[in-house]
């Protein structure tokens, strides 16, 4: 028998009936090779395949007649070769295990789909990608509005989500390789950055006799100094940060107050 519509109509279809409250059946269309699930109305007096069948043309509340059809003369000579065709199929037990699975499923998923909705869930007019699953219909999450199929558990993205999914992971993998500043309040620090104790300046008071000149004091000063501005550019303790800005400010002050002594000194004599 040929196919009145293709493998997509059929699946979409599926879905658009289950909307409309028909029941899908674990019962596969006869018709071989077709495994989609036979559609129903409320009462069962209707019975349909959404891939092979005509499409009901009334709602599922609807008590359907079945009607003896006319067998002609046209007709007579097509169905001769059907009987024979079907009296003849021997499946293999590989494709019924394939049709008996395919009934599960479908049976599996009306379960699951009806749960769904009584959970605020909504059911949706696509089917499943995944392979596995037979014409799933999606059901959509109320709180988060993603695209779920009850079988394989998957959440379905359209390409456009899946693209804009992809640029948000790149832009946090771009913000976390940025490099630390120097002043960051991050409670990391290196191994090798430990905090060390800041020892304050010593000036050592030696006799009058002893007292180096003023030159090599303001000469150790600049280089004390400039060992705490080194030790500034790899630290990334704030605390640590704090102690050396003002060993720093100290040693700038005690070289302006030995330039100013040596100016006065320098006047006396």
């Amino acid at each position: 028998m040929t196919a009145l519509r293709s493998q997509k109509e059929a699946g979409d279809l599926l879905s658009t009936y289950l909307l409309q409250g028909w029941v899908m059946t674990d019962e596969i269309c006869s018709i071989d090779d077709c495994s989609f699930p036979l559609m129903r109305s409320k009462d069962g007096s209707l019975s349909f395949c959404t891939h092979h069948d005509e499409l009901p043309t009334k709602s599922a509340n609807h008590h359907y007649v079945s009607k003896p059809k006319t067998i002609t003369k046209d007709n007579k000579q097509d169905l001769q070769p059907l009987k024979s065709t079907q009296a003849t199929i021997d499946f293999t037990e590989e494709e019924l295990r394939i049709r008996r699975e395919r009934r599960e499923q479908s049976s599996k998923a009306s379960q699951l789909i009806g749960q769904k909705m009584l959970q605020r869930w909504t059911l949706l007019n696509d089917h499943c990608p995944n392979e596995s699953c037979y014409a799933i219909p999606l059901v959509r999450n109320p709180e988060t509005n993603e695209k779920y199929c009850v079988i394989c558990g998957n959440i379905i993205l359209t390409e456009e989500e899946a693209l804009k999914l992809e640029e948000e992971k790149k832009k946090k993998e771009v913000k976390s390789e940025k490099p630390v500043n120097v002043l960051s309040t991050t409670n990391s620090v290196p191994k090798e950055y430990k905090r060390q104790k800041i020892e304050p300046v010593k000036v050592e008071k030696k006799n009058d006799s002893s007292l180096p000149s003023s030159d090599n004091i303001i000469s150790t000063l600049s280089a004390k100094m400039d060992e705490l501005s080194e030790r500034v550019t790899v630290c990334h303790d704030p605390v640590e940060l704090s102690h050396l800005f003002k060993s720093i400010k100290q040693c700038a002050n005690a070289i302006k107050a030995c330039a100013e002594a040596s100016k006065v000194c320098d006047r006396i004599l």
